[in-house]
C-alpha cells in the first residue's frame, strides 16, 4: 500500500502523448486533475470516508467540467470501475456464492456511489439546450483510424522512434500477461477495461469536435500500464532490473521529446519574428503552408498567427468559430471567406478531402479591403505576380510579410 511500481515509469512518457503535442492544452490540464482526483477519490474510498468524499468531490467535479468536459467524463469512468471493484469484494465476502446477483448489486451501489459526480449532467443538459448550439457528432467506429490513434499516442517527429516507443509499452503489457513475476491491479485493469470499451464506443467528432477518442488512447494504455504491478516474492534484483528498464524508457524518451521542442522553438522564433513588425489594431490574412500529406511531424505553425491577436490586439484568420464552443466568436463580413479557420492553411495543390486552398487561389481570392498586411508562414511556392499588389515589409527565412497596397480604402464595416 501507498508503493509505486517500478513499471509506472514505462507510462510516464505519456505525459508528452500525442494528445499534448496536437495542442490540446486545455484538455492535458483536466486530464491531469481528473487523474490527481482519481487518486483522491481511491484514498478517500480505502479510509471509508464516503461523506466527506461527497462533500468534496460534488464542487470539485464541476470545475473539473469546466476546465474540459472529457476530464469530468473519464474521471467518471475511472471512479465507477473503482467503485464496482470495491462493491463486488465488499459482497463477494459476505456471500461467496452469489457471484451474478453480487456484480449486479455491486454496479447499483456503484453508480450511487459516484452520484456526487453527476451534477456537470445538469449543467451539460443546460449548455447544449437551445437553437444556438450546435456541432455533429459523427464518424463513429472507424477503425481504420482507432488503430492509428494507437500507434499514435506517442507521435511527435521521428516515426521510427516514436512507433518503436509504443512498442515498448505494448510489450511490457504483454509481459504482465505472460511473466510470473508481475500481475495487473484488479482495480485499474477493469478501469483500463471501461476505457477501452468508451474508445471503441467514442466517435471521431463530438458537438462539431474532432479527435475525441485519439485523445482517449494515451490514458487508457496508461492506465493499462500502470496497472501492472510486482508479484509478491519478486526478488530485489528483479525489481531493481525492470526500474532500471523503466527509468531508461522514460529518459531516452524524454531525452528525445527535449531535442525535439528545442528544434520546435528555433522554428517558431523564426516564424514569429514578423509579429512586432505588425502595427497594433491591423488586420491581417495569414497562410501557413502544408503538404496534403499527413506529415508525421507537424510544423505547428499553422496557429502562429493568433499570437497577433494576443500580441498586437490584430484580426487574424485563423480563429475556430464553433456553434456552441465559444462564449465569443468573430464577426468580420468583409473578410468573406477567409475569417475563420482553416483559411490559413494552404497548399500547392487542392488537397483531396480538405477544405484548405491552394496557395494561387488564396492569394487571388483574399479581399484586398478587408485586411492590411498578408503574412507567409513556409508557403508553397506560387507566382510572384499573385503579389505585385503587395509590398514585401519583411523576410524571415521563408516566411514573407507583405503590405496592401491600396488608395486609401476606408476600413470595411462590420469590424467586431
Amino acid at each position: 500500500m501507498g508503493r509505486i511500481p517500478a513499471t509506472a515509469l514505462f507510462a510516464l512518457p505519456l505525459a508528452y502523448s500525442y494528445p499534448f503535442q496536437f495542442g490540446f492544452v486545455n484538455f492535458a490540464l483536466g486530464m491531469a486533475l481528473a487523474l490527481n482526483l482519481f487518486a483522491l477519490w481511491l484514498r478517500m474510498g480505502r479510509l471509508d470516508r464516503r461523506q466527506l468524499r461527497t462533500i468534496i468531490f460534488v464542487p470539485v467535479s464541476c470545475l473539473l467540467w469546466l476546465c474540459h468536459t472529457f476530464g469530468w467524463g473519464v474521471l467518471g469512468v475511472l471512479a465507477f470501475s473503482a467503485e464496482l471493484i470495491r462493491q463486488h469484494d465488499i459482497r463477494r465476502d459476505s456471500d461467496p456464492k452469489s457471484w451474478a446477483h453480487g456484480w449486479f448489486k455491486a454496479c447499483i451501489q456503484a453508480g450511487l456511489n459516484c452520484l456526487p459526480l453527476a451534477l456537470p449532467m445538469v449543467m451539460m443538459v443546460v449548455w447544449r439546450s437551445g437553437d444556438h448550439v450546435g456541432g455533429k457528432t459523427q464518424d463513429w467506429f472507424n477503425w481504420r483510424w482507432k488503430m492509428n490513434w494507437i500507434t499514435m499516442v506517442l507521435r511527435d517527429r521521428w516515426m521510427t522512434f516514436d512507433i518503436a516507443s509504443v512498442t515498448v509499452l505494448f510489450v511490457i503489457l504483454f509481459r504482465g500477461v505472460r511473466d510470473q513475476t508481475i500481475e495487473y491491479s484488479r482495480n485499474l485493469s477493469l478501469s483500463a477495461l471501461f476505457l477501452a470499451i468508451v474508445y471503441i464506443l467514442l466517435p471521431r467528432i463530438v458537438f462539431g469536435s474532432a479527435y475525441a477518442d485519439m485523445r482517449l488512447a494515451p490514458f487508457m494504455l496508461g492506465i493499462a500500464v500502470i496497472a501492472l504491478r510486482p508479484r509478491h516474492g519478486l526478488s530485489l534484483r528483479g525489481a531493481a532490473v525492470l526500474a532500471v528498464l523503466g527509468f531508461a524508457f522514460f529518459g531516452v524518451r524524454l531525452a528525445g521529446t527535449t531535442v525535439s521542442y528545442l528544434m520546435y522553438d528555433r522554428s517558431y522564433d523564426q516564424a514569429i519574428a514578423a509579429i512586432d513588425t505588425v502595427p497594433e489594431r491591423s488586420r491581417v490574412v495569414s497562410f501557413v503552408g502544408r503538404r496534403c500529406r499527413d506529415d508525421w511531424a507537424y510544423s505547428r505553425l499553422e496557429h502562429v498567427p493568433a499570437l497577433l491577436l494576443e500580441r498586437r490586439l490584430a484580426f487574424t484568420n485563423d480563429q475556430w468559430s464553433m456553434a456552441g464552443a465559444q462564449l465569443m466568436t468573430t464577426h468580420y463580413p468583409a473578410a468573406k471567406g477567409f475569417a475563420h479557420d482553416p483559411s490559413e492553411i494552404v497548399s500547392d495543390i487542392k488537397c483531396r478531402g480538405q477544405f484548405w486552398r491552394p496557395i494561387g487561389v488564396a492569394l487571388q481570392k483574399f479581399p484586398r479591403d478587408a485586411f492590411d498586411y498578408v503574412w507567409l508562414i513556409h508557403p508553397p511556392k506560387f507566382d510572384s505576380k499573385l503579389v505585385r499588389d503587395l509590398t514585401l515589409i519583411r523576410r524571415d527565412g521563408t516566411s514573407l510579410l507583405y503590405r496592401v497596397n491600396r488608395a486609401a480604402a476606408a476600413r470595411p464595416a462590420g469590424t467586431e
